[in-house]
């Protein structure tokens, strides 16, 4: 063999060497594409709240007054001898448990524009009241006496003239929803900032019943009955900001709202007294606080503005889940509160049954207060 076919013979062996077998790299497994990160868009919490809410202000609704009290004075606010058994203060402002449900859905991986809706609401809140002589052998109900413009009182029980009980009751309800978009502003000092717009509701409602019987010896039986129903509806353009902070297990997000819209409050009013004489029971429409002169339905719009406050420490346990502990505070204006419709200025003679003559009073007020909500919540989120 010359030399000319040994250096081609040489170069045939090089090449089959630096070249791959094209039939062996077709046996080879292929490697699969990186595999896409899973993306659940939506996602929930569920809180336990234990909240306190401002409670509702009444006035003075029950009295005694000290045996051997003068029965021109027995009850009447501003004697010596006049004590309050029931009223002059706030009632149902107590802790109460409740719950709150959240729901979101995103529209990307990043997690940086979503919506959101929530509803929570807590238990009824009730305050009771009962006594009667056998307690209290004096009872009155004090009111101003519109004919003279002095403190008065109107007998339930007194030694030797009459016995008889008085009673109340109060029941508070609050609830509220929203619905909110969410979209990200940017990130600074480690946290995500995101903005908030979006719609909310708020109910308020109370509803007090205030009664006494009076047995008077020599005559009958009386039992005059009111009724005070009192409800708020707000309605509200919501607005926001949000931060999330993470730090490997652990979370922090706070949040900051605003909502301003309409109050929608609503106001009933009703009375009954039922007398028995000579073994014949009537009734008739009109109670002591609650008369011709006050009782109805009646409608009022106020504006009104309800600012919130939230701050959420998180835990992450498991893959999509998460503990959340955090505090809550709400304040919301002008809301309609059952003791803001009563008129303790009463004309005796539109008292069933009404003689007629003097001021249509009591009158139908409906005076507002501002409501404060705050308290803590303990709940569990998943894929967030």
């Amino acid at each position: 063999m010359n030399r000319r076919a040994l250096r081609a013979a040489a170069v045939g062996l090089a090449l089959t060497a630096i070249v791959p077998d094209v039939t062996s790299a077709a046996d080879l497994p292929m490697k699969a594409p990186p595999k896409p990160a899973d993306f659940n868009p939506f996602w929930a919490e569920a809180d336990y709240l234990a909240w306190s809410v401002t409670g509702d202000k009444l006035p003075a609704l029950v009295t005694t007054s000290a045996v051997g009290t003068p029965l021109g004075v027995v009850g009447v606010l501003g004697q010596p001898t006049t004590t309050v058994l029931f009223g002059n203060s706030s009632v149902n402002n107590d802790w109460r448990s409740g719950g709150r449900i959240t729901a979101g859905y995103w529209f990307d991986p990043q997690r940086s524009r979503g919506i959101e809706a929530s509803f929570f609401g807590l238990e009824n809140l009730s305050t009771g009241f009962a006594t009667d002589t056998n307690a209290n052998p004096i009872l009155a109900r004090p009111f101003t006496n519109a004919l003279t413009g002095f403190p008065d009182a109107l007998i339930a029980g007194f030694p030797g003239l009459a016995t008889g009980s008085a009673s109340a009751s109060e029941t508070s309800r609050l609830l509220g929803a929203g619905a909110l978009y969410r979209w990200d502003l940017g990130a600074w000092s480690g946290q995500r900032v995101s903005a908030l717009v979006g719609y909310r509701y708020l109910r308020s409602t109370d509803t007090l019943t205030i009664s006494n019987t009076a047995t008077i010896l020599a005559f009958g039986t009386f039992s005059p009955t009111d009724n005070f129903k009192a409800s708020s509806n707000f309605h509200g353009l919501d607005l926001g900001l949000t931060g999330d902070w993470r730090n490997g297990p652990w979370s922090l997000e706070w949040r900051g709202k605003v909502a301003l819209g309409a109050n929608l409050n609503g106001a009933d009013i009703s009375g009954s007294t039922a007398s028995t004489v000579a073994g014949v029971t009537t009734t008739a429409p009109g109670g002591f606080l609650a008369l011709s002169s006050n009782i109805g339905h009646y409608d009022q719009t106020r504006f009104a503005v309800v600012p919130e406050l939230s701050l959420k420490a998180g835990y992450q346990v498991a893959p999509g889940w998460r503990l959340i502990a955090g505090y809550d505070v709400m304040y919301w204006t002008g809301v309609q509160r059952a003791g803001g419709l009563i008129d303790t200025t009463v004309n005796p003679n539109l008292a069933p049954l009404p003689a007629g003559g003097g001021p249509n009073r009591p009158g139908p007020v409906l005076n507002t207060t501002n409501l404060l909500a705050q308290g803590f919540s303990f709940g569990v989120r998943y894929n967030y």
